[in-house]
């Protein structure tokens, strides 16, 4: 499972918050990847998916929530798709 953080650099607090919470969720389940998505770099890709704020949450190349999510509900989201993509690899 890939998530992506987008990120407009060091210096923005939402960001550096939404990573925060991706690390503490991607302790828990080790078939995570994360990647940081930096606005200027990922112009265009972002604007296709409707991404117009930074913290914004991409899984799996989705758009799963617009701004800063709380610990609980990534947590849940990540454990729904994960539990998904378990039943569909039987």
């Amino acid at each position: 499972m890939l998530i992506e953080v987008v990120s407009a650099g060091p210096g923005c607090s939402i960001c550096q918050k939404a990573i925060k919470v991706v690390n503490q969720v991607a302790a828990d389940f080790p078939q995570i990847e994360i990647q940081e998505l930096h606005v200027v770099d990922q112009f265009e890709r972002l604007q296709e998916l409707n991404i117009f704020s930074a913290g914004a949450i991409l899984i799996n190349g989705k758009s799963e929530f617009t701004t800063l999510p709380s610990l609980p509900k990534l947590r849940e989201r990540v454990y729904e798709l994960l539990n998904h993509e378990d039943k569909s690899t039987r």
